[in-house]
């Protein structure tokens, strides 16, 4: 079995993989988005898989509460990690070993 494609090969590959796409994107903005019989459909399906992984959701968040936090507190003091480190010195460090942010001596080099 010979894999070797030739340059004009690959590139009339390219083009009607591009063509499909296209089409695809043009079908779906133009017919399957505002139909309201599938628009339901879509719609069932998203509120039945919301209730049925409800519990997973939630379980994941209390599994990572801790980690969760300290990025929300990284992200509110992206721009000011001084004033981060000198009010939470403790969560600073763990975030520092998370490699949630960097440390102010590796920012320095």
């Amino acid at each position: 079995m010979n894999l070797e494609l030739h340059n004009d090969q690959i590139k009339n590959i390219l083009q009607s993989y591009k063509k499909k796409r296209e089409r695809e994107i043009i079908h779906y903005h133009t017919t399957i988005k505002n139909d309201p019989e599938l628009m339901e459909r879509r719609r069932v399906v998203a509120r039945n898989h919301y209730h049925n992984n409800k519990d997973k959701k939630q379980e994941y968040y209390q599994k990572n509460k801790e980690h969760i936090r300290l990025q929300r507190l990284a992200k509110y003091y992206k721009d000011d990690l001084q004033k981060l480190k000198k009010k939470y010195p403790m969560d600073y460090e763990v975030m520092v070993d998370l490699e949630i942010v960097q440390s102010s001596s590796d920012s320095q080099q």
